[in-house]
């Protein structure tokens, strides 16, 4: 196991870390994997992303390659949240930006054990199980190309959006929404088909005062009603689902404009959060692009009711400027199990048929 910092992401074997930055929280250095390590019956094929709130990892169970989700201390119940919200989601209407939940246990159902606990060297530790997915976060594809084409960067933001409409429709807010909780694979086509690996709050709009953990938050993508002063809890203003439009606007503003709509490298959190409320909403500078700039600098205005209304009203915005999202043509795949069966009766009958014609010829 390693320790990681969540700010500059330093690593260290033994746990002491050392930062010349002096805003890193080295104390609060979280707990990772490292490749080859075995976490109850997983074995870590690699670490995919490390979030405020939990580690994702590449893992074989058996011979089963999956995604593990293993929550960070004091995040437990954000996890299993999430988990039972996947769970109800799965039974009644799965969608394909959402991860596949399979069972915390094998022989058991996702229904039954959503998530599971394990205790690691003395500690309680709370994971989840997701099918596995080819590609890569969207954090890191950004540091790559900060400026992605933008139909690309439409219909990543509109198939994010038609995930958390349905997240509304059973009665939660998602509030965590960043270019880090969001896996991307290209198709065969080369068309991006995210995958949200984290369903953030997971919080029922009257609960948010309750469950809401600042701390869980990638600071400069937090919707401001959700910053409070460090003397006070709870919310800052009205929450609802047009939170969650400010997050789809952040990340539509990222890929329009080539960079975050506020500075958070080797910054304070509190700076971030400062930011963020007192600075202007800013513009993403794209006068090549006609109405779709404006749809993302209206989704992350200040005040709540400035905003699109939801999800879906965004989402159309959207789709009214672009191309539809091309359906995925899936590859044929082969049954060589069937194709073996066919191949071994044809040649029982061909065998067979030589057998009667050699008797008749006796």
């Amino acid at each position: 196991m390693k320790f990681i910092c969540p700010r500059c992401n330093r690593v260290s074997i033994d746990g002491n870390l050392w930062c010349q930055d002096k805003l890193c929280p080295a104390e609060n250095a979280l707990e990772i994997f490292d490749n080859g390590e075995w976490f109850s019956n997983f074995e870590i094929v690699k670490l995919l992303t490390v979030l405020r709130s939990s580690a994702v990892y590449e893992a074989r169970r058996g011979k089963t390659q999956v995604f593990l989700k293993i929550a960070h201390s004091g995040f437990q119940d954000r996890l299993k949240r999430e988990a039972r919200l996947l769970a109800e989601i799965t039974k009644k209407n799965p969608h394909h930006t959402l991860p596949v939940l399979l069972p915390a246990h094998e022989q058991t159902s996702a229904t039954q054990y959503p998530y599971g606990r394990v205790v690691y060297k003395g500690k309680d530790k709370y994971y989840e199980v997701f099918a596995f997915s080819e590609g890569e976060t969207l954090q890191n594809i950004l540091l790559k190309t900060p400026q992605p084409w933008y139909q690309h960067a439409g219909w990543i933001t509109i198939s994010l959006a038609d995930a958390l409409l349905l997240m509304h429709r059973f009665g939660q807010l998602h509030l965590g929404l960043n270019p880090g909780v969001v896996l991307v694979r290209f198709d065969r086509q080369g068309v991006p088909r995210p995958l949200l690996l984290d369903l953030g709050a997971a919080a029922v709009p009257d609960q948010v005062c309750g469950c809401w953990d600042l701390r869980c938050n990638a600071p400069a993508y937090t919707p401001p009603e959700l910053i409070c002063p460090p003397s006070q809890s709870g919310v800052n203003g009205q929450v609802g689902p047009a939170s969650d439009v400010y997050g789809l606007g952040m990340i539509l503003y990222e890929m329009l404009s080539g960079s975050p709509a506020y500075n958070y490298k080797l910054q304070n959190d509190e700076v971030v959060y400062q930011a963020v409320l007192s600075q202007p909403a800013p513009q993403t500078g794209r006068t090549d692009l006609k109405n779709i700039p404006q749809i993302a600098e209206r989704a992350i205005l200040k005040q709540y009711s400035d905003r699109q209304s939801d999800v879906l009203a965004f989402a159309r915005e959207l789709q009214t400027n672009l191309p539809p999202v091309p359906r995925e043509k899936l590859g044929f795949k082969v049954n060589w199990r069937s194709v073996a069966i066919v191949v071994a009766s044809a040649l029982a009958i061909s065998l067979l048929l030589a057998f009667a014609v050699a008797i008749s010829g006796v």
